[in-house]
């Protein structure tokens, strides 16, 4: 391959390498400053890339939609996961034809009774040009669900709490957690939040409504993570 950019291509901002030496391995990185996504030189970069390659992806777009729409055209849109049953809910997820995002619904008792949904990303990611769900988890009383959006794509969720029999968001609201899990009591989470390399660290206790959650342990090792869970005997 050239070391010749094609004609037209941007060139390379001519920046100070970074040097780190791991083990006795010395490693340069010529693109660490990309790092600084508020960087006006990063932005105008990474803008006058995607320039050139909607440029050169022209004469291609006939094809891509045509691509597209025989991929779309053997996937079935409107289409539901099976139902599982606990505390004496159905829970599933379904899609709708022409909509992105999966929606979250469940049932009581028997599968023909009326449906609730819960979560429908289509609506939550309206205004956003990204939505991932992370973690969910409904409280023993099936009163409250506890979830957790990123919508940056780069993995950072955010907790929220929900009332479903309100539809309101509670006003509890956390940044970078990875997992989350209901006590008993339905009024306390436990959840793990992220240090800046994206490691599960952190495991907490929070009750709501209150501003300042505990911190119950810290992992200093950066070989080992954090995860919280329900046991079987408990969910």
């Amino acid at each position: 391959m050239s070391g010749t950019p094609p004609a037209g291509r941007p060139p390379v901002a001519q920046k100070i390498p970074r040097t780190d030496v791991v083990h006795g391995d010395v490693r340069q990185d010529d693109y660490h400053w990309m790092r600084e996504k508020d960087n006006p030189d990063v932005i105008a970069y990474l803008t006058a890339e995607n320039a050139y390659t909607d440029a050169m992806m022209k004469p291609t777009v006939p094809f891509q939609e045509s691509l597209y729409a025989e991929m779309l055209a053997r996937i079935k849109e409107d289409d539901q996961s099976v139902p599982y049953r606990l505390r004496g809910y159905h829970y599933y997820s379904r899609t709708e034809k022409g909509k992105q995002y999966p929606i979250y619904c469940r049932k009581t008792d028997r599968l023909d009774a009326p449906e609730q949904v819960m979560l429908d990303l289509n609506q939550l990611a309206e205004g956003h040009p990204f939505l991932a769900l992370g973690a969910a988890s409904v409280s023993d009383d099936g009163r409250l669900l506890a979830y957790t959006t990123d919508l940056t794509g780069f993995r950072d969720h955010t907790l929220h709490v929900k009332d479903l029999d309100t539809g309101a968001l509670l006003p509890d609201r956390v940044e970078k957690v990875s997992a989350v899990a209901w006590a008993a009591d339905n009024q306390t989470l436990f959840y793990v939040t992220e240090d800046e390399a994206k490691r599960p660290y952190r495991l907490h206790r929070h009750r709501l409504g209150v501003a300042v959650a505990d911190l119950l342990l810290e992992e200093p090792d950066a070989l080992f993570r954090f995860h919280v869970g329900r046991s079987r005997s408990l969910a």
